[in-house]
C-alpha cells in the first residue's frame, strides 16, 4: 500500500478539494439564474453538497500537506516555494471552511452575491495555491521518486537504476535534500589531492603527474579555499563560505538541477542545515584540476558523496562531477560560482 501512494496522499487528496471547492462556487452562481425555482433550489443543494464534502477534503488535504512539508526531500529554492505553497494553501483553505461554516448556519436561506463573491475570492486564492503546487513539482521536482539525468551530447539517458539527480538536497527539518544536493560541492574535507594539475606557464608539469610538492601558490591557495569550503559541508559551518566566497549581487551556485542564489541563501539554507540532515556525510574528491587564465580560473574534479539522511534513514552513495569559479581580487582568490552534479553508484 506504502508504494500507492508514494510519498505522500497529499496530491491525491488534493483534486478532491479543489475540484469540489471550485465546482461548488460555480454552482452557486448558476443557481441565481434562470426562471426556474425548482432548478435553483437543486443546484443550491448541489452546491451545498459540495461545498461541504470540499471543506472535508481540504481538512485532510492540508493535513497531509504538512506532513508532505516536513518530510519530501528538497533544497533551499523549492523549500522557499514550498513555504509559498503552503501559506497559500492554509489562506484560502481556512478563507473557505469559515465561507463553508456561514453557509451551514445559513442553510436554510439563498445565498446572497456578498456570500458568492467570497467564496469566489476564496477559489481565486485556492487556483493560486494549485498553481504553486503544480510549480514545485514540475520545477524543482518535489515528491518525485526519481529523475532522468541527461548526460553527454544530445539526448543519453540511462534506464538502470542510476537514482535520482533531480537537485534537492534533505535537511532534517524538511528543508535539504542531501540525496541529490550535498553532492553540489562534494569534496575530500582533510585534503585535496589532485591526481592532474594545469598551472601556469613556467610551472612544470609535463609528465601528467603533479607532485604537489611543486605547486604553485596559486595552486595552494585554491586547493586550500577547496579544502576548507568542503570540511565546512560536512562540518555545516558557513565560516569558509563567508571568507572565500565573492558576495555580489546576481550570485547563483548551482546544484544537480536546483540553485541557491545569493551567498547567504546559499550558506543560510542549504550549509548550515546539512550537519543535522546528515550527521556522517563523508565527501570525497579525485582527479582535481586547476585551469588559469590571467586573474581567473577554474577547478573541476570527480566527487563523492556518502552518509545517512536522518528523517528518512536512506543511505547515500553518490558519484558526481564538481566545478569551482574563482577570480583574483586584490591578490587573494574569491570563489564567484559552483555548479555540480551527481547520481547513485551504479550496480
Amino acid at each position: 500500500m506504502t508504494e500507492l501512494i508514494e510519498p505522500n496522499i497529499h496530491p491525491i487528496l488534493v483534486h478532491f478539494a479543489y475540484a469540489l471547492a471550485i465546482t461548488s462556487m460555480i454552482s452557486y452562481w448558476l443557481s441565481g439564474l434562470g426562471n426556474s425555482e425548482d432548478r435553483k433550489a437543486s443546484l443550491r443543494a448541489a452546491a451545498d453538497w459540495m461545498l461541504a464534502f470540499a471543506s472535508l477534503a481540504i481538512i485532510a488535504t492540508i493535513a497531509a500537506g504538512f506532513q508532505a512539508y516536513y518530510t519530501v526531500a528538497h533544497d533551499g529554492p523549492s523549500h522557499a516555494a514550498m513555504t509559498t505553497h503552503r501559506n497559500w494553501a492554509v489562506l484560502s483553505g481556512t478563507a473557505i471552511l469559515l465561507i463553508a461554516l456561514w453557509r451551514w448556519l445559513k442553510r436554510t436561506k439563498r445565498v446572497n452575491v456578498l456570500f458568492k463573491s467570497l467564496l469566489t475570492l476564496a477559489a481565486i486564492s485556492l487556483s493560486v495555491t494549485a498553481w504553486w503546487g503544480g510549480h514545485i513539482v514540475y520545477n524543482y521536482g518535489l515528491g518525485v521518486k526519481s529523475l532522468p539525468t541527461a548526460t553527454g551530447d544530445g539526448h543519453d539517458h540511462d534506464h538502470g537504476k542510476a537514482g535520482s539527480t533531480s537537485g534537492g538536497h534533505d535537511h532534517s527539518d524538511g528543508h535539504h535534500d542531501g540525496a541529490d544536493d550535498t553532492d553540489l560541492q562534494a569534496g575530500n574535507s582533510s585534503e585535496v589531492t589532485p591526481s592532474q594539475t594545469m598551472v601556469p606557464e613556467g610551472h612544470d608539469n609535463s609528465d601528467g603527474h603533479h607532485d604537489h610538492e611543486m605547486d604553485s601558490d596559486d595552486d595552494k591557495a585554491i586547493k586550500a579555499i577547496i579544502s576548507a569550503i568542503l570540511k565546512g559541508w560536512e562540518d555545516g559551518d558557513g565560516t569558509p563560505f563567508w571568507d572565500h566566497f565573492l558576495d555580489f549581487e546576481g550570485a547563483r551556485y548551482f546544484e544537480s538541477g536546483g540553485q541557491n542564489s545569493g551567498l547567504s541563501d546559499l550558506v543560510e539554507n542549504h550549509v548550515e542545515p546539512e550537519k543535522d540532515a546528515i550527521p556522517d556525510l563523508t565527501l570525497g574528491l579525485s582527479d582535481l584540476a586547476i585551469y588559469y587564465e590571467g586573474d581567473f580560473a577554474w577547478a573541476v574534479a570527480s566527487t563523492t558523496v556518502q552518509g545517512t539522511l536522518v528523517k528518512s534513514g536512506t543511505v547515500l552513495d553518490r558519484t558526481g562531477k564538481q566545478t569551482w569559479l574563482f577570480r583574483k581580487i586584490d591578490g587573494e582568490w574569491k570563489v564567484v560560482h559552483t555548479h555540480s552534479s551527481s547520481r547513485a553508484k551504479r550496480k
